[in-house]
This record gives structure tokens, sequence and C-alpha cells, in this order.
């Protein structure tokens, strides 16, 4: 056991009552004090403070310098923040770590302009790479960054990639790919659509494009490589956590894993190398998944990884979700007039997605269900409903995870029976194909925050990264602004605050979670889990909150990332 693990177990048996939280500097000296910040506790009050004591793994005193200083011993790390911000570590409730960590050796497209880019960033990757063997792309990147405003088509891939497939994936609903992938897939100009997915092809020859949305891509991700053995995932995933520490990230809910992964993830916790907490959810549809998800409750639950619940994935991305009025036409793209996305229900219908939501509540554990387009959303709140008339969900905290389009009838069924939202950022990029795939109406009321706050709905926040990218204060400049990475607003009525959004990233999240007992806020008996920041978040106009830098990540009184401090 390393002697940082020791001292936390130490800690943490000392510190199980308030007057041992107050004892005496010389009696229990802190481990750690900060002192001379700004310190914004998020707690009951959301007071702001100077000082704050850790011992062990909990904060033992928060307060003016004075007081907590009297907490310091001969062995006590002080560190003087110089006036600096500090706020709770941040938490992100829909992050999928693990495909960020095996996005980490593909090919980087976040930075490309054109298509041209595009090809060019491929071709140095396939001039690396054997002939025959795979060039794959990372999912966090999208098509309205580039002048062209849309995918790459399999033409122009095989222009820099004949004899190599080429997979791009754009977030977790779309992806594109060249000709020698397509053979790969099985794909030819006679493959029917899949249920629940588009093939999209010319519209004068009916070829393939390259490009497939939704279920249509699984034909390109099912003849992929394997993923790395445990161990090299393992690594990658400790060092996606140490990237995430950099933002001031101490905490996510992992959306979506298998039984591989979560091993992945226990070995990853025994050895001692975790540095995100992680709660994960079994992805599930059918009600034999749902069993086999809620065998994976016997994992051994500690402060860094515990079992949370199921998700359900129940229609697409803006590109698939499911709506009741049709999308708008987009040329080369979406030609049918009416095309209203795809609803993944079970193959037995709402019917057996209540049976296993009523498993899960029978199990007393969390759902979140995916929900994008208006209709999906309230099959989901009309199945919640059915369930809830037996077994009360309010305290399982049930989720809608990413609510782009709730009706308000939607918004306050969701408050009376005590449904949930987490709320992403994606239209900082997505907000391009919002437009054109929806139209304007609909794109600008996407995420309706406000209106979701306002109808008294409990609200989380996140980014969906690598869908969009991780950080977390980029999230809280679209969350307050409404702003896009193209240069837009959209839905400027929907903006939240500044200490809104903060609060969605800490104190929500955790009581989405069921941990706000642990995590969340800067108070005494709660693990010591804080950001220093480069700025005041609650001080700065919202347009300069994308610019805030995280300094220092504290997680559990461990000093996990530091710099320029």
């Amino acid at each position: 056991m390393t002697t940082t693990r020791a001292r936390k177990l130490l800690g943490a048996c000392v510190l199980l009552t308030s007057s041992l939280a107050t004892a005496t500097a010389w009696s229990q000296p802190a481990d750690l004090i900060l002192h001379n910040g700004k310190i914004t506790t998020v707690d009951r009050n959301f007071a702001t403070t100077e000082a704050l004591a850790i011992r062990g793994d909990r904060f033992i005193a928060v307060g003016d310098n004075a007081t907590v200083l009297k907490e310091a011993g001969p062995g006590t790390q002080i560190i003087d923040l110089g006036g600096r911000a500090v706020v709770p570590g941040l938490i992100d409730t829909h992050l999928h770590m693990s495909m960020a960590a095996l996005n980490a050796p593909a090919v980087k497209l976040l930075d490309a302009r054109s298509v041209d880019d595009v090809k060019k960033l491929i071709a140095e990757r396939v001039a690396q790479t054997p002939p025959g063997q795979w060039v794959i792309a990372s999912s966090g990147w999208h098509e309205s960054l580039l002048k062209e405003g849309r995918l790459p088509t399999r033409q122009e891939l095989d222009e820099v990639s004949p004899n190599n497939p080429v997979f791009i994936p754009r977030g977790g609903h779309v992806v594109t790919v060249n000709s020698k992938a397509l053979d790969l897939a099985g794909i030819k100009k006679e493959t029917p659509d899949p249920k629940g997915g588009v093939i999209v092809r010319d519209p004068a020859t009916g070829e393939a494009t390259g490009v497939l949305l939704e279920t249509a891509a699984y034909f390109a991700r099912r003849v992929l490589p394997p993923p790395p053995a445990p161990a090299e995932h393992a690594r990658l995933l400790s060092e996606a956590m140490r990237d995430l520490n950099s933002y001031g990230l101490v905490s996510v809910v992992e959306p979506g894993v298998d039984e591989r992964t979560i091993q992945v993830y226990a070995q990853l916790r025994d050895t001692g190398a975790m540095t995100i907490r992680t709660d994960l959810l079994y992805r599930a549809l059918t009600k034999e998944q749902v069993q086999k998800g809620l065998a994976q409750a016997s994992l051994r639950a500690d402060d860094m990884l515990r079992f949370a619940g199921i998700k359900y994935p129940l229609d697409g991305g803006v590109e698939g979700a499911r709506l009741y009025q049709p999308y708008q036409i987009v040329p080369g793209e979406q030609p049918d007039p009416n095309y209203r996305g795809v609803l993944l229900l079970p193959p037995g219908g709402e019917d057996e997605y209540v049976e296993g939501l009523k498993l899960a509540a029978a199990a007393k554990v969390q759902v979140q269900t995916h929900a994008v387009g208006d209709e999906t959303i309230d099959v989901i709140v009309r199945s919640y409903e059915r369930v809830n008339a037996e077994t009360p969900i309010k305290d399982l905290r049930w989720t809608i995870m990413h609510l782009f389009l709730p009706s308000e009838a939607a918004l306050k069924k969701m408050r009376e029976i005590g449904i949930m939202a987490t709320a992403q950022d994606h239209a900082v990029l997505l907000g391009h194909n919002q437009r054109r795939w929806w139209g304007d109406k609909r794109a600008g009321y996407a995420i309706p925050i406000r209106a979701m706050l306002d109808a008294g709905v409990h609200v989380g926040g996140g980014t969906d990264g690598p869908v969009v990218p991780v950080d977390p204060f980029l999230s809280m400049w679209w969350m307050t602004t409404r702003s896009t990475l193209n240069g837009y607003q959209l839905g400027p009525e929907q903006a939240i605050t500044p200490r809104e959004a903060l609060q969605l990233y800490t104190i929500n999240n955790a009581i989405t979670m069921g941990v706000e007992k642990d995590r969340g806020s800067i108070e005494v008996g709660k693990l010591a889990d804080l950001a220093v920041l480069s700025q005041d978040i609650l001080s700065v106009p919202p347009q300069a909150i994308r610019d805030t830098k995280a300094l220092m990540t504290i997680v559990g009184g461990d000093i996990v990332y530091r710099s320029g401090i």
C-alpha cells in the first residue's frame, strides 16, 4: 500500500464525527491547507471563503485564513493560493471516458478546417500504416468546422487511402468510410438500410457515399480490429483520467459500458491507479440485457468506482432523433421528405422497455435513457410513469439523458414524477446539423436548460465527450451564452447564469447520482475534491468562461494535477 493510501485510510478512521473534524491542529493536524483564496463552496448558502484544510481524503475545516491555519502541524503542506479561485471538483454526468481513452491513438481531426485537411491527416497516417490495415480517426470532431460543412465521401478518402480501410466516426451515431471499408463491411448498392439506420446514397447513382447513420454504422464497426488487451486498455484509461484531471474534473458518469470494460475499470481501481471517480451505467436495450446488466451490481463499490445502473439508448443523435414532425431535406445526406428519425425500442416494443425498467426499479438502481427527439422523450416519460405507478422512482434518481426537444407537457410531468435530466453542450459542434436537419426553430430550442430549470426539473451538466470536447469550461460557456464554435448563438433565451452552470457541474451532478452527502461541494466531512482555477468564472463575463484553465486538481486530498501554481 502506498504512503498516500495509508494516510488516507488513517484519515478516514479519525474523521468519523464532527468533534474530530474540529480537533486542534496539534492533536490531529491537517495534511494539506489551502489559504488566501477565493473559495466558492457551493454549499447550501453558496458561501465564499478564504481557506480550507484536508486530512486524509476529507475536508476538516473550511473558513477564514486565521481559523483554518490553526489546523496546521509540523508536517502540514500549506499552499498560498494568492487570491486564486477555488471550486468543488467538477463532475461530468455524461462522459465516455473509455471511448476517449481508446481514441487516444486515433487520427485527430478537431483542428481540420476543410475536407482537404482531413485528407491530409488521413494520408499522414496511411503513410505509417501497412497496406490492408485500418486507419481510424478520433470521434471528437465535427464536419461543421470544415469549410464545406459536410463529411468527406468515400471517393475523397479513396484518393489518399486506396489500399487501407478508413473509418472516421463523428460522435457516436455517424461514421464515414472509404471504399475499402465499405467492401469489408459488405455494403453494396443493393444493401438495404438496416432498421434504425441509413446508408447515405448518391441520389444520381444510388451508390453508398460512405456516410453511415445510426445502426448502419454497425456494418462498419463490426469489422473493425478488436479492442486492445485489457492491460493496454487500462493504461490508456489511466492516461485519459489524467487528461480529464487537467480540466478540473474529479468524477464522471461512464454512460453505457459492457462487462469487458467494467472489468478494465475494476482492474484499474484495484491497482490504485484511478484519479477520476467513476459511476458505471451498463448499456442495455432488451429485457435480457437488463438482467445481464443488473448482475454487474455485485461489483465492489467504493468512492472511486461503483455500478450505478442501466443506460438505455432509445433514439439516435441529431441525424437520428425520433421527431413528431419530419426533418428538413439535406441535399446529398437526407433526401426523404417523410424522414422522422429512429426509435430504438427493444423487439417487444414499449412494453418490453417497461418490463426492463421494472427490473431496474426492483433492484433499486438508477436508469438513464438517451433521448434527443420529442417523440422519444414522451415515450420515456410515459414509460417511467407506468413504473412509478407501482414503484416510486424519485429516490432512484431516474434520468433522461440529453433531452434536446422536450415539450412543456413533458417537463411538467418530469417535475411531477421526479424525473431528472442531464444536459450537454452538443450544440457547440452539432448546432450546424441541428439547423440543417431540423430547421432554425427546433435547433434554437434544443437542450433548453433555462426552460428545464424554470419548470422545476433537476438538471445535471456535462459534455458527452469525446463526442464534443471534454472541456467543462467550454460547456459552461455554451450554457451561459448559447454560443457555438461556428460563431453564432442558438437559442440565447435558453442561457443560464454562471452560478447555475457551476451548480450543474458540481452539486446538481452529485444529486443526480445520489452522492451529494460526499461530493459536489466544499464542506467539512465531504470528500476533498476541488479545482483551483485561472480565473473566477462567476465574476468574468460569460463569453470569457471558455478561457478558464484548471491550475490544480485535488481528488480525495491527493494533488492529481498541478500547473502554474
